[in-house]
C-alpha cells in the first residue's frame, strides 16, 4: 500500500486540485450544457419539421364558379377520413390525381384541376391529412405513399371515371407519395412528379437547412438521429431498384432550380428511370408558383404531357 500512496502523493503534486479540479468541473458543466441545448434544438427543428401542415384552403372549385364538381372523401387503411374534390370531366375518361406537396394542401393544386378538366379528365384533388389525425407525424412522403393507394382503390370505383386509366402528379412529397406507390398499382398509366427526393432524409436536410439557413454538420446529424427515432419502423424503398419497375409507364419529371439540392435528386431519379421519360427544368418548382406567365407554362406542360399519354378513350 506503500507504493500507491507515493503514487497518489506525486499525481497530486504534479495536478493542483483546488483550482484545476474546479476547472475542469466548470468545463465539463459548460460542455454539457451546450450539447443539451443542442440536443433540445435539434429535437425542437426535427419535431416541427415532421408535424408541420397547413390546413388553409386558399382556393376551392368554388371560387373558380365551377359547379361539376363533388366533394368525395375517402378513407385510408389506417381508418382516417380525407377530404377530397372529385372535378367531373368527360363521363369514362381517365382519372388524374393531384398530390400536394410539403406543408399544403389540396387548394394549392386547384387551377390545375380546372385546367385538366377543362379538357375532359376526370380529376381528384385530396389532402394528405385526415379529418381526425391519429398520428400527427408526417414521415415525409411514405404515409403520404399509402393514402394515395386508398386514394386510387376509392376513386377508381367511381361509376364516372376509367378505372383501368390512371394519371397521378404529385410534387415533393406529393411527389415522393406518387413515385413509391406508382409500381404499387397497375393502374397507374402516366406519371409527373415535381422536385422529389430518393429517400425521406434527403428532403428532411433540405428542411432543416431552409429553417437554419444552412446548419453544421454536428446539428444536422443529431437532427437526422431524431428523426430516424420518430421513424424507426418504416423503411422506404430502395427508388434505384422501384423506379425502373415503371418501364412501361410514361414519366415526366419537373426540376426547379429554386430547389437546388432536390433539383440534384430529382434528375438523379431521372436517370434511373427508363423510356418512356422527359425531364423539364424550370427557375421555380411548383411549390413556389403562385401566378403570371411562369405558373401558365407550367401547367401548359403537364397538361400536353397528360394529353398525350393518358387518351380520352373509354377502354
Amino acid at each position: 500500500m506503500r507504493w500507491m500512496r507515493a503514487i497518489a502523493a506525486t499525481l497530486a503534486s504534479r495536478f493542483p486540485s483546488g483550482p484545476l479540479i474546479r476547472l475542469l468541473i466548470g468545463v465539463l458543466i459548460a460542455v454539457s450544457v451546450g450539447a443539451l441545448a443542442l440536443g433540445f434544438s435539434a429535437g425542437y427543428v426535427t419535431y416541427r419539421i415532421v408535424t408541420e401542415h397547413n390546413d388553409t384552403e386558399v382556393v376551392t372549385p368554388a371560387s373558380y364558379l365551377l359547379s361539376s364538381y363533388v366533394n368525395l372523401n375517402f378513407t385510408d387503411r389506417s381508418g382516417g377520413e380525407h377530404e377530397g374534390w372529385m372535378l367531373l370531366g368527360l363521363r369514362g375518361a381517365p382519372v388524374i390525381l393531384l398530390c400536394h406537396g410539403y406543408n399544403s394542401n389540396r387548394s394549392e393544386l386547384v387551377s390545375l384541376g380546372i385546367l385538366l378538366r377543362e379538357n375532359h379528365f376526370n380529376v381528384y384533388l385530396f389532402n394528405f391529412r385526415s379529418l381526425k389525425e391519429k398520428e400527427p407525424y408526417s414521415a415525409l412522403g411514405l404515409k403520404q405513399a399509402s393514402d394515395l393507394l386508398a386514394a386510387i382503390d376509392a376513386i377508381t370505383r367511381q361509376p364516372a371515371v376509367n378505372p383501368r386509366r390512371v394519371g397521378l402528379f404529385g410534387a415533393s412529397t406529393g411527389g415522393y407519395a406518387a413515385l413509391v406507390a406508382a409500381p404499387q398499382s397497375s393502374r397507374v398509366k402516366a406519371l409527373v412528379v415535381d422536385t422529389i427526393y430518393e429517400t425521406p432524409e434527403q428532403m428532411f436536410r433540405t428542411e432543416v437547412d431552409r429553417r437554419l439557413g444552412g446548419s453544421s454538420s454536428i446539428f444536422r446529424t443529431l437532427s437526422e438521429v431524431e428523426f430516424h427515432l420518430f421513424f424507426l419502423r418504416m423503411k422506404p424503398p430502395v427508388m434505384s431498384e422501384e423506379i425502373p419497375k415503371l418501364r412501361a409507364v410514361p414519366k415526366l419529371f419537373i426540376s426547379g432550380r429554386d430547389e437546388p439540392s432536390l433539383a440534384a435528386a430529382t434528375e438523379d431519379l431521372y436517370n434511373y428511370a427508363g423510356q418512356p421519360k422527359r425531364l423539364l427544368v424550370f427557375e421555380h418548382s411548383q411549390t413556389s408558383l403562385t401566378s403570371g406567365a411562369e405558373k401558365k407554362e407550367y401547367e401548359n406542360q403537364i397538361l400536353t404531357f397528360f394529353l398525350s399519354n393518358l387518351p380520352l378513350r373509354a377502354d
